[in-house]
C-alpha cells in the first residue's frame, strides 16, 4: 500500500464531508439573510452583524467560524470583524441576478435526505417517484434556473434563432415540455404579445405553482398550462413554431417516444430548442469539472430514479451531444446543430424536422 496515497485520499474524504455540511449552512445562511447581510458592509464585527440581522449571538458565532473555514467569509483576527468579499457576494446577494447561485443550496438539504431512500432503490432497482421528493421540489427546481432563465432567455438564448424571434413576435405559437412551475412558458409569454404559449408538464403540483406564477406575472391569458405527460403530447393546430425542453429529456419515461412527438407537432419550419446538461464526451475528461461532478451527483441522487419510477431507461443527465445527435436522428429529425451560447453547465441544441 502506498502510504502517501491512502493519506492523501482520507484527506479528500474529510474535504468532502465538510463540503458537505458547508452546503447545509450555506442553505441556512442564505435562508435567514445573512449574505445579504453582509454584502457591501465591509468588515463587521459580529455584535453588528447580530444587530443588524437579530441572529442569536451563538449560532452567529459558530455559523461565521465554519464560514471562514469554508472560506466564503474573511476574519480579520486583529480587529475581530468579518467580511463577505465583493467577489463572493455577487453570487447570493440577490436572488434576481444571474450569479445568484442561492438556489443551488434551496433543494440540497431535500436531495441529501432522500438518500437512504436512493440506496433503497440501488439494492431494488426500483425508481423513486418525483413526489417523493417533497412538495418542495417544483419549487426548488425553479430557483435553481430562475435567475438565469430571466437573464438570458429572450436576451441572449433566443437572438441565436432569429427565425423563432420572427415568428413569436409576428404572433406564433410554443410549447415548452416539462415546463415545472411556468418560467420558460411565462418570459416568453411576457415578451412577446402576441403569441400563444403553452407549458406542459406531468406534474400536477408543478402546474398548479405555474399558473398561480403567471396569474402574479399578469399573463394568465396568454399562457396556457397543460397537465399531461409528454409521452401524450399530441400535433394542434399547424403546429409548434418553438418546442422547447430544458433539462427534460433524460427524466422521460420514453424519450424516443418524446422526440418522436417533439418533432410531429413541429409546424413546417419550426425548431425544437434541446437544452441538456453540458459535460465532456469521455468520462476521464470530466475528472477536474466540479460542475461534472455537481451534475452526477444530482443525476444519480434524482434524475435516474424518477426516469425509473416512470418505467423509463434512467438516462444519465450526463448523456452528452454524441447521443442526443444520435437519439434525434433516430427521431427523424433532419437537421441537429449545437448553438454557440457560453454556459458552463447547459448545452444548447437546434432540432428541425
Amino acid at each position: 500500500m502506498d502510504k502517501a496515497k491512502s493519506q492523501a485520499f482520507m484527506m479528500k474524504v474529510v474535504a468532502d464531508l465538510a463540503a458537505a455540511t458547508t452546503v447545509s449552512l450555506v442553505h441556512v445562511g442564505d435562508r435567514v439573510g445573512l449574505f445579504r447581510a453582509m454584502a457591501g458592509a465591509g468588515p463587521m464585527s459580529r455584535e453588528a452583524l447580530e444587530q443588524r440581522t437579530g441572529i442569536h449571538p451563538r449560532y452567529l458565532e459558530e455559523w461565521l467560524a465554519a464560514m471562514f473555514c469554508a472560506g466564503y467569509v474573511e476574519h480579520d483576527a486583529d480587529a475581530d470583524t468579518w467580511q463577505l468579499p465583493d467577489e463572493h457576494a455577487v453570487f447570493f446577494a440577490d436572488p434576481g441576478q444571474e450569479h445568484y447561485l442561492g438556489g443551488l443550496f434551496k433543494g440540497a438539504p431535500a436531495l441529501a435526505a432522500m438518500a437512504p431512500r436512493v440506496a433503497e432503490a440501488f439494492e431494488t432497482g426500483q425508481g423513486i417517484p418525483f413526489q417523493a421528493y417533497g412538495e418542495a421540489g417544483p419549487l426548488a427546481i425553479e430557483h435553481m434556473n430562475r435567475a438565469v432563465y430571466e437573464a438570458r432567455l429572450v436576451t441572449h438564448w433566443l437572438p441565436a434563432l432569429p427565425q423563432v424571434l420572427q415568428r413569436l413576435q409576428a404572433g406564433g405559437s410554443a410549447l415548452d415540455v416539462g415546463c415545472g412551475t411556468g418560467v420558460i412558458p411565462i418570459l416568453l409569454a411576457r415578451a412577446f404579445p402576441a403569441a400563444r404559449v403553452t407549458g406542459l408538464d406531468v406534474d400536477a403540483r408543478s402546474i398548479e405553482i405555474a399558473r398561480e406564477n403567471a396569474r402574479q406575472a399578469g399573463v394568465q391569458e396568454r399562457v396556457q398550462f397543460v397537465h399531461q405527460s409528454a409521452v401524450a403530447l399530441e400535433p394542434q393546430g399547424d403546429g409548434y413554431d418553438l418546442i422547447s425542453t430544458f433539462d427534460v429529456v433524460h427524466d422521460l419515461p420514453d424519450p424516443d417516444a418524446v422526440l418522436r412527438r417533439i418533432r410531429d407537432a413541429l409546424s413546417p419550419g419550426g425548431t425544437y430548442l434541446m437544452v441538456e446538461p453540458k459535460v465532456a464526451e469521455r468520462l476521464q475528461d470530466n475528472a477536474a469539472n466540479p460542475f461534472a461532478r455537481m451534475l452526477y451527483g444530482i443525476s444519480c441522487l434524482h434524475c435516474v430514479p424518477t426516469s425509473l419510477a416512470q418505467g423509463g431507461p434512467g438516462w444519465s443527465a450526463c448523456w452528452g451531444e454524441t447521443r442526443a445527435r444520435l437519439a434525434a436522428q433516430e427521431a427523424g429529425f433532419g437537421s441537429f446543430k449545437v448553438l454557440p451560447i457560453r454556459n458552463p453547465t447547459q448545452a444548447f441544441f437546434e432540432l428541425a424536422a
